[in-house]
């Protein structure tokens, strides 16, 4: 019925209800028991899937250099967010559509697809080699970026069923 009839475990549940609204454990320091953790898993909601990358970049050529530089710049500019006119509000990051090519350019038929995503993270590792090492313009001889992306909205069942995804 819900309702706790046994008086012997009123106190326990009294004490475990105190003890979270102050956040310790006063259950278990008055009487020695604690509440059982097996629990059934409950569905809260769906979840956003995340995704991380990581690209090793050594530029050969002056050009391939400033391309990464620029590229480095750009994840950072485009995951944070805008300041609006007066700066009383902040416009959102950038989205981005991520793909897996394939054959010049097409959807890969066999790899995972996405949603919307937004870059929350990104890190950049001027010494993948374990040294610190430069060309003489002061540019790094090697890279490596991580990025990680969280989708926008979750997948449903039915859009693996309609072969939205994979």
């Amino acid at each position: 019925s819900g309702v706790v009839s046994d008086p012997a475990t009123i106190p326990g549940v009294a004490g475990y209800f105190a003890g979270q609204a102050v956040g310790a454990n006063i259950l278990g320091r008055s009487t020695g028991q604690v509440i059982n953790p097996n629990l059934e898993l409950l569905f809260n909601g769906p979840k956003l899937r995340t995704f991380s990358f990581n690209f090793p970049l050594t530029p050969r050529t002056d050009n391939e250099a400033e391309t990464i530089r620029r590229m480095i710049k750009d994840f950072k500019q485009y995951m944070a967010p805008k300041q609006t006119t007066g700066n009383l509000f902040l416009d959102p990051p950038c989205l981005w559509k991520l793909e897996y090519s394939y054959n010049g350019g097409s959807a890969h038929p066999w790899m995972n697809k996405f949603k919307p995503c937004a870059l929350t993270s990104f890190g950049v590792d001027y010494t993948p080699d374990g040294s610190y090492m430069t060309y003489d313009d002061g540019s790094m001889t090697a890279y490596r970026i991580a990025l990680a992306f969280s989708e926008i909205e979750p997948i449903y069942s039915n859009e693996y069923q309609n072969n939205t995804f994979q």
